[in-house]
């Protein structure tokens, strides 16, 4: 919406009824006040979509105006009126937050160039938000959701670990969340007004992680053509996500552990200590200590790094969680695409019985790939086997029965054993599950080391694949 009322502050009662002509040729409505308090009273009865104030008026003048208007009406444009000699005035008040300011004496054509840039700025603002919801939207649908007790354990640690500025290390397997867990360590914490920042430290090589970690001087290296600002200045304030921390050199292990340390750093050929106030988060899919251990990483930096761990467990964990998820993104995408897709009850139960390997990111991705490639149609378990081919073809039919006069059902064929029927059993269960034994023996109700013996058997003592 362009400007429409604007209200305008000023002891010359000349200046006042210039701007109560003017302005309304371009569609603004005009209040007027012959001083500060005048302005905030008017404002507070009604407020508007623009403040013009002179800078110098008896009582309250034009820079403690914008003070308070800035204060309660943070997103209210303000322009400053001046005379010349007042210039100096007029900058300090675009210092303080004033958008603009106009030189007494001005002309229509001054007034209309400003309520043009106005409403430019209007526009930009109005799409800023825009973008800035549909990114709320995006965090918000991929959110953490459960209530699994792992899930609860999980949550209530993180919503404690919040309140503090330890550092957090979050492992799990690739595709569980463990971005999402970092920002909500972030939004739940006193620095959610601070920067969010994050680093992958697994998809650059050590030169360009340790320059985008730390920043740079100009002419470091050769192609350092210019001062480079690094992530840990960038987060100052606010919350630094280490992204696979795992992957990181021994020697920037050792830079790492200095400033966990010290708070303090070098950029790269620099030699001024830089302070940062930053609240580190680190993840890994790895099992650190046992990496330390190994010396694969500095055992002193998995102790500086591990003050409060959070575990987030696999999908293949979380079974009662599974139903929420699956009908959570539905909804998401389906709201994005505008679909009604309907899961059906064996679609949703053939999804709940796949093992999900890739966690939630396989799971999300699986499930708009059902919504848009089904829109509108019913989603069954065909539906779910074409679009997860890794769930195997459906079982065969079970041979038609009839039962005895006792009740017994007896199958048509020729008769089986009961170590046919298990074997028969077993092995249309594991095909049925893409090979995946751990889901199998989970569906059958047996241990992995048995369904591994028994196929062992079953193929002549051929030890079957992993899976």
């Amino acid at each position: 919406m362009p400007i429409q009322t604007a209200v305008v502050a000023d002891d010359e009662m000349l200046n006042r009824d210039l701007m109560a002509e003017l302005l309304p040729r371009f569609g603004v409505q005009v209040r007027t006040a012959k001083d500060g308090v005048q302005a905030l009273k008017a404002l507070e009865a009604e407020p508007a979509d623009l403040l013009i104030t002179d800078v110098r008026m008896p009582g309250m003048g034009g820079l403690k105006l914008l003070g308070k208007a800035k204060e309660k009406w943070p997103e209210m444009p303000v322009v400053m009126m001046t005379a010349f000699a007042s210039v100096e005035s007029a900058v300090e008040s675009m210092r303080q937050g004033a958008y603009d300011y106009l030189m007494k004496p001005f002309s229509v054509e001054q007034v209309e160039a400003l309520l043009l840039r106005l409403n430019e700025r209007q526009g930009l603002v109005r799409e800023v938000k825009v973008l800035r919801e549909e990114v709320r939207d995006r965090h918000r649908a991929r959110t953490l959701l459960g209530e699994s007790a792992a899930m609860k354990q999980m949550l209530e640690t993180v919503a404690r670990a919040a309140r503090s500025n330890s550092t957090v290390l979050v492992h799990g397997e690739s595709g569980t969340g463990k971005e999402l867990v970092a920002r909500a360590l972030h939004e739940q914490s006193p620095r959610a007004a601070g920067p969010f920042v994050k680093v992958n430290c697994a998809a650059l090589t050590e030169t360009l992680l340790t320059s985008e970690l730390f920043g740079h001087e100009k002419g470091s290296f050769t192609g350092a053509d210019e001062q480079r600002i690094g992530r840990f200045e960038l987060a100052d304030g606010g919350t630094l996500l280490l992204d696979e921390i795992s992957e990181i050199s021994a020697e920037l292990q050792a830079k790492m552990l200095r400033v966990l340390e010290e708070r303090e750093f070098e950029r790269v050929g620099g030699n001024k200590p830089i302070k940062v106030d930053v609240r580190i988060v680190a993840t890994t899919n790895r099992d650190l200590l046992a990496e330390a251990r190994r010396g694969r990483f500095r055992e002193d930096l998995y102790y500086r790094l591990n003050v409060i761990p959070v575990a987030l467990p696999p999908l293949r964990e979380r079974a009662d969680d599974l139903p929420a998820i699956i009908r959570h993104y539905l909804g998401h995408f389906a709201k994005e695409m505008a679909a009604k897709p309907k899961l059906e009850e064996d679609g949703l139960s053939l999804l709940c019985t796949y093992r999900w390997p890739g966690n939630v990111r396989e799971l999300v991705n699986v499930v708009e790939r059902l919504v848009v490639l089904h829109g509108d149609a019913p989603i069954g378990a065909e539906a779910v086997r074409r679009c997860l081919p890794e769930l195997g073809p459906a079982a065969t039919p079970p041979a038609p029965a009839a039962s005895t006069a006792d009740g017994e059902v007896v199958r048509f064929g020729d008769p089986l054993t009961v170590d046919e029927l298990e074997r028969r059993h077993i092995l249309a269960t594991v095909e049925r599950l893409g090979g995946n034994k751990q889901a199998a023996a989970d569906a059958l109700g047996i241990a992995r080391r048995t369904l591994w013996d028994k196929l062992t058997r079953y193929r002549g003592g051929e030890e079957p694949g992993e899976g």
